[in-house]
């Protein structure tokens, strides 16, 4: 038995302007369970799949609502899905696709028969637009979603393939609050430093980003059987718009069959692969039947590819 992608959806808030770059930015008081709340709903319309057919949540995302319980109680509830499990991915920049693994194992053991997969980030309450331009520039809030279940005929999800390497986890993190900071997650003198916020080694992360994403893109298509030339697009998804536009170019593929998500709309972190996926369906750059990759890679450091039939 397949497994396939029922429906898509997507929610971006409006966009403002912010340190001279324009980001969709969550103003209002809500964290990243009320963005995929309302993305759900997009997925809900456009398919007819309801509430009471969801049967598992799997939620990716590196800003939670609340340090504990996960942000996929908080969709579960807001959606009125009865008891149904819900569980977190902390996977960073790639959570969509590490999320996406998990769900497609538990459709294709027919434990789970309609799983939603959800990616959602609310990162302008985690940055610092005065002390940290530079890094909070780079990001942008918003939530996209996949509602997974069976294929008769094997179409959907072809191949996926992920992958961690913790040795690099300096180079992109986020210190405090920290349970292993005892007694107090943060104190006074870390807060002034500026330890609660984001920290990324550029060219670090750049250099692994231009080395992993060209190569799990390769690994991705053979395990799925085809040819770059054979992928209608591709979705390349890092903090740094440049790196993955290198990544496109190593492998050769042409600008058209390329998305950048952070070069749309910011880096959205868990967020960016469906949201991109959801929009291009919607505006119909692309059609049902095309056959896309999809490829994240960063903090973990963290990556991971996929290949499927829309």
């Amino acid at each position: 038995m397949g497994v396939k992608v029922l429906a898509w959806g997507h929610y971006l808030p409006p966009r403002l302007e912010r340190i001279g770059v324009v980001r969709p930015i969550a103003v209002e008081p809500i964290g990243p369970a009320t963005l995929a709340a309302r993305a759900t709903s997009m997925a809900f319309e456009g398919s007819g799949i309801r509430n009471e057919d969801i049967d598992l949540i799997v939620f990716a995302t590196a800003t939670p609502d609340v340090t504990f319980p996960g942000s996929a109680c908080f969709l579960q509830d807001q959606l009125c899905c009865s008891t149904v499990p819900g569980l977190d991915i902390r996977a960073q920049c790639a959570g969509f696709l590490f999320a996406l693994h998990v769900a497609e194992k538990f459709v294709r053991s027919r434990q789970y028969q309609c799983v939603l997969v959800a990616g959602g980030e609310v990162h302008s309450s985690l940055v610092d637009y005065e002390r940290q331009p530079n890094v909070a520039r780079l990001f942008g809030d918003g939530a996209g979603v996949a509602i997974l279940g069976p294929s008769v005929n094997n179409s959907g999800i072809e191949a996926m393939v992920t992958h961690s390497d913790g040795s690099w986890h300096r180079a992109f993190w986020c210190e405090y609050p920290a349970s292993r900071q005892h007694p107090r997650r943060i104190t006074r003198e870390d807060f002034c430093l500026g330890k609660h916020l984001p920290v990324i080694d550029r060219d670090a992360v750049a250099s692994f980003g231009r080395e992993c994403l060209p190569r799990v893109v390769r690994e991705a298509t053979e395990q799925a059987g085809r040819k770059l030339g054979e992928i209608d697009r591709f979705f390349l998804a890092h903090v740094f718009p440049d790196v993955a536009l290198d990544a496109a170019r190593v492998l050769g593929l042409p600008a058209d069959a390329v998305s950048i998500p952070s070069r749309d709309y910011g880096h959205l972190g868990a967020a960016a692969l469906p949201v991109a996926v959801s929009t291009s369906l919607a505006t119909g750059a692309l059609a049902p039947g095309a056959v896309v990759c999809l490829a994240a890679c960063g903090s973990g450091f963290a990556w991971g590819a996929a290949v499927l039939c829309l």
